[in-house]
């Protein structure tokens, strides 16, 4: 009787430890690859980063190559923030380069120039390339936050670069905001086979109200609707970031990155308010920005148990076989808290 109970009691004490270990559980056969996004404005990769995305099994690295934005001065879109090449040969991992198209652009852009702007865009992506070494690339993403508005146009221009990159076999894709799902019969459906659903950002960053705009669970709730109805593919981005968001006289001044609770806490010239607000109580720069007194900080951040808890809450509504799983963005912290682990784990709630 004692043995049995032996053998109950070790048996349920595994168990126990299974279940607290493993969040999420892999029962399924779909075909999960891996990414990251780069959004700095010198792709330059450390050692320390080449092994991370090797170990972590990273296939696919979408790198910011520039924006596009309004420039009201000489009435045209423009380029901005080009991404310099430093690390110019990356082995076994694809890279996808990614474009940023302000709202702004697509509000003042006039119709008759939508052709001209998508091959503008199109070879320049295409000059920042030519600065890799043996670089080729299957896939171009266009990330923009388009509105009810904005639609004809964006679509229209995702349209003119498909028809510029069919010769080269190359596939457009875009990024897609929650509320784009939701509303998705107000906002529209972009031409596209495949869109890259960003499950962050889901709240008003400029409002000084807002506890945490990267990532807020009972926010991210209200917006787990209609993606059974939903007609293209989607991928995941997950948040693995930190800001503080800066703001002066009640108004959103600027986002700092990186800047975090604890580096608020240990700096003397600001002063904690609440759980994650922080006042200046003399001036000083901050990252080469100039605080003044009165000022106000809010850190927002994200770590592994939020991305874990983020692909928990978005995998079961995604209900395509094949998905690319990834994190937002590549920095020193990242490769600290994502190792192989640790990005399994948040992989396997995908399966």
């Amino acid at each position: 009787m004692i043995k049995k109970l032996f053998f109950l009691l070790f048996f349920l004490t595994v168990a126990f430890i299974s279940l607290s270990t493993v969040s999420c559980s892999n029962n399924s056969n779909k075909e999960i690859t891996r990414g990251v996004y780069f959004w700095k404005t010198n792709f330059s990769l450390s050692t320390s980063e080449l092994n991370w995305l090797k170990e972590t099994e990273i296939k696919k690295l979408y790198v910011r190559f520039f924006d596009v934005d309004w420039n009201p001065n000489i009435n045209s879109a423009v380029p901005v923030g080009e991404v310099s090449i430093s690390t110019k040969k990356i082995v076994g991992v694809e890279i996808i380069p990614v474009v940023f198209i302000t709202n702004r652009t697509l509000l003042n852009l006039p119709d008759t120039l939508i052709a001209e702007l998508s091959n503008n865009i199109y070879k320049k992506i295409f000059a920042k390339l030519s600065l890799f070494e043996n670089q080729p690339i299957k896939e171009i993403q266009l990330d923009c936050d388009w509105t009810e508005t904005t639609r004809e146009r964006y679509f229209e221009l995702i349209n003119q670069i498909k028809k510029l990159s069919s010769e080269k076999n190359i596939e457009i894709t875009a990024t897609i905001r929650l509320h784009q799902v939701k509303f998705f019969s107000k906002t529209g459906v972009p031409p596209i086979k495949r869109g890259m659903l960003m499950f962050y950002n889901m709240s008003d960053v400029s409002d000084i109200r807002t506890k945490n705009s990267i990532y807020d669970k009972d926010i991210a709730k209200r917006y787990l609707v209609n993606f059974d109805k939903y007609p293209i593919a989607l991928d995941v981005v997950l948040p693995a970031f930190s800001w503080s968001c800066w703001f002066r006289n009640g108004k959103l001044k600027n986002l700092i990155n990186d800047v975090k609770t604890k580096d608020l806490e240990a700096n003397l010239n600001f002063v904690k308010e609440d759980k994650n607000i922080f006042r200046a109580t003399k001036e000083s720069y901050l990252k080469g920005n100039y605080i003044l007194t009165g000022d106000y900080l809010r850190t927002e951040e994200t770590d592994f148990n939020t991305t874990l808890e983020a692909a928990e809450l978005i995998a079961p509504h995604i209900k395509n076989k094949k998905i690319n799983v990834s994190i937002y963005h590549l920095n020193g912290e990242v490769i600290k808290n994502y190792d192989k682990d640790n990005f399994e784990a948040i992989v396997d709630c995908f399966n």
